[in-house]
């Protein structure tokens, strides 16, 4: 899934496109020169559904936070690295960490790549996050350790299968004597790594002429995510509508739906909107396992945008009264206190879309109980109590969220303090609160959205009057 700067976007957007373009890094000059260190094992392309471990223990062996470390032994094992590049704030991450890479049938890639978590929040991981940088969370990245560049990038949240597809891919690229498809296929999403939109635009559209590819779904993704950020919103939509029909369940279908019809609403195209939201809606209510909870929950939560743009309110509550249904099922399912807890962020926003934020505060305040050292649930708490108006509650649960709080997250978390400050009619609070983000920040490293967010919260202090 993606996300992007819009505020409902960010949202659905964040967890739900894979391949998508622009970033700041600089990949290997073409796919042709893929390294010799790409696994030879023969993947399986068997369309198992993935269920998370029950002990939550990781299938594979992940380093976590030390890229030295992973580069040294892929280095002497002449291995690539496969990197998980998430965010605590992130529940498609956290999806993907309890529900994906906990799954047992992955473990037979242990010794196909070195594998590596990195949390891109924590300053250790700075050089990391500079060189190899996310514009989405997660991104999944593929790098040659040889030459410490990226093999592939891949935006977003993937099922087991589909994770094996991409790696079968990669793989295939690598070999001599590659289908055309197949190189067309990892041209234009390295062409994409480079922002190269047109040329990345291209190699996707080429793809998508091989109705039997393997990626094609993916091409789809990718190319629908390009016309989004190009603000195409008919050819957006015009895509969404003609490419869903043909496409498999999974990730790539669900994030097809969800930003065509995100592009039908942003360019009031009433029409588009009418059919994708029918679409969605059948799609969102449907259990089939293949589209995983977390890309059902993305789907309810543009239909409720797109039912306010409708001027359908009355419906609007009435969908998020399905959503937080749907949600509180997969929540009390869950095998862990992790996996729960994956489904807070969503289940906040349902509440809040139904008017009841005060449903989320028991759900809350067990998620502090249980991850007292996690910023989320008080700041998720904060967000409820603002909303309720409890401003004395709002400005507790958010300075116990500040207390532990890091990286460029801080941002948001001091953002939501100085808003309560005014409401409070604080001056002198909300000016703390503002100072507070910045110099947390002052040596993060930044992605374009979170420097634009600094620069506007700059701009809200240097405002307030003396």
């Amino acid at each position: 899934m993606i996300r992007v700067a819009r505020t409902t976007r960010s949202v659905v957007l964040a967890s739900l496109t894979l391949g998508m373009l622009t970033g700041t890094l600089t990949a290997c000059g073409g796919v042709e020169n893929a390294p010799p260190n790409v696994p030879k094992t023969s993947y399986s392309r068997e369309p198992f559904i993935l269920e998370a471990a029950k002990d939550g223990a990781e299938a594979l062996p992940f380093i976590h936070d030390d890229y030295p470390l992973a580069l040294a032994e892929a280095k002497r094992t002449k291995r690539p690295i496969f990197v998980d590049a998430w965010a605590p704030w992130c529940h498609s991450c956290q999806s993907m960490r309890n529900y994906v890479l906990t799954n047992p049938k992955l473990a037979p890639l242990a010794k196909d790549f070195v594998w590596l978590t990195i949390d891109t929040e924590k300053d250790a991981n700075a050089a990391f996050v500079e060189h190899f940088t996310n514009r989405v969370w997660p991104t999944l990245w593929v790098i040659d350790s040889e030459h410490e560049s990226a093999v592939l990038r891949w935006e977003g949240t993937a099922t087991a299968p589909e994770l094996l597809t991409l790696l079968a891919t990669v793989r295939e690229g690598a070999a001599p004597g590659a289908p055309e498809t197949t190189m067309a296929f990892l041209r234009a999403n390295q062409a994409a790594s480079r922002g190269e939109v047109a040329e990345a635009e291209r190699g996707y559209r080429a793809v998508l002429a091989e109705k039997g590819f393997a990626e094609r779904p993916r091409a789809i993704e990718a190319l629908i995510g390009i016309l989004d950020s190009k603000k195409d919103y008919k050819a957006c939509s015009d895509l969404a509508i003609a490419e869903q029909v043909d496409m498999p369940q999974g990730t790539s279908r669900a994030s097809v739906i969800v930003v065509g019809l995100s592009c039908a609403r942003e360019g009031k195209l009433q029409l588009a909107l009418e059919k994708l939201a029918a679409v969605a809606e059948t799609l969102a209510n449907d259990p089939d396992p293949r589209t995983i909870a977390d890309d059902r929950s993305a789907l309810f939560e543009e239909l409720v945008e797109s039912r306010k743009e409708q001027g359908a309110g009355a419906l609007a509550i009435k969908t998020a009264e399905a959503w937080a249904t749907f949600l509180e099922k997969e929540a009390a399912r869950a095998p862990t206190k992790e996996a729960r807890a994956v489904f807070d962020a969503h289940r906040l926003s349902a509440y809040l879309a139904m008017e009841k934020p005060e449903r989320a505060v028991p759900m809350l305040s067990q998620s502090e109980h249980d991850f007292p050292d996690d910023y989320n649930p008080p700041a998720r708490l904060a967000r409820a109590y603002f909303t309720m108006k409890r401003l004395d509650d709002a400005s507790a649960a958010i300075d116990r969220a500040a207390a532990r709080v890091y990286g460029p997250r801080s941002l948001r978390i001091y953002a939501l303090a100085a808003d309560i400050a005014k409401t409070s009619s604080d001056i002198r609070g909300e000016r703390a609160a503002l100072e507070q983000a910045l110099s947390h920040t002052a040596h993060a490293v930044l992605n374009a959205s979170q420097k634009r967010l600094r620069a506007d919260l700059e701009k809200r202090l240097a405002e307030l009057p003396r």
